[in-house]
């Protein structure tokens, strides 16, 4: 678990508000150690932000800072209701500047769309996405209270859904693209042409 999470915190506050409560300084060479180990043990590697890219994790850097030194695409997860266009498309912008590659922005239902006005607002947000965001956007992911009431269940009912699928099949395209990368590099490197 270590490796996995090399720094755990009681709070849910930031990393640098979590540490500082507990009297710790987060060290950055302890996380990327623990991803390069990560890296060497898997095929892939997924890395769960910990909020949004300018969160900080120490007092000089934040959560981009942290994906830029990983060299990671990322997936953004916003939510598709009321509010959701300004936090994409911001965090998208965030990501652009640094030259971070993003793989899809995920919409995520946080609560039950009870009243036509949720709905409408819902509808809104991913056709405005969709044309703004200029990358692929997958969901909305529908609302699942099951996820909280049996983890397991849960996540195996929301595997199955379409957006999951798609989400699969784009992060899957990445790998390759990024494999097929990575051998022409070797072999420009080695000096030998690809036929």
């Amino acid at each position: 678990m270590a490796e996995v999470s090399p720094y755990v915190f009681r709070l849910p506050v930031s990393p640098l508000s979590a540490a500082r409560a507990e009297g710790t300084t987060v060290r950055v060479a302890t996380i990327m150690r623990a991803f390069r180990a990560l890296r060497q043990k898997h095929t892939l590697v997924v890395v769960e932000g910990v909020g949004g890219v300018h969160v900080p994790i120490t007092s000089s850097l934040n959560v981009s800072d942290l994906i830029y030194r990983m060299k990671s695409p990322t997936i953004v997860v916003g939510k598709s209701g009321l509010g959701g266009i300004n936090h994409a498309l911001l965090t998208l912008q965030a990501l652009r500047r640094r030259k971070i590659p993003i793989v899809a922005l995920v919409l995520n239902q946080h609560r039950p769309l009870h009243t036509k006005t949720a709905r409408v607002q819902e509808q809104s947000t991913v056709s405005l996405l969709r044309r703004l965001a200029k990358v692929p956007v997958v969901g909305p992911l529908p609302y699942s209270p099951s996820v909280n009431q049996n983890w397991n269940e849960g996540l195996v009912r929301l595997a199955g859904t379409a957006p999951i699928t798609k989400l699969a099949r784009l992060v899957l395209a990445r790998i390759i693209h990024e494999g097929s990368s990575r051998k022409r590099a070797d072999a420009k490197r080695d000096g030998h042409s690809e036929a």
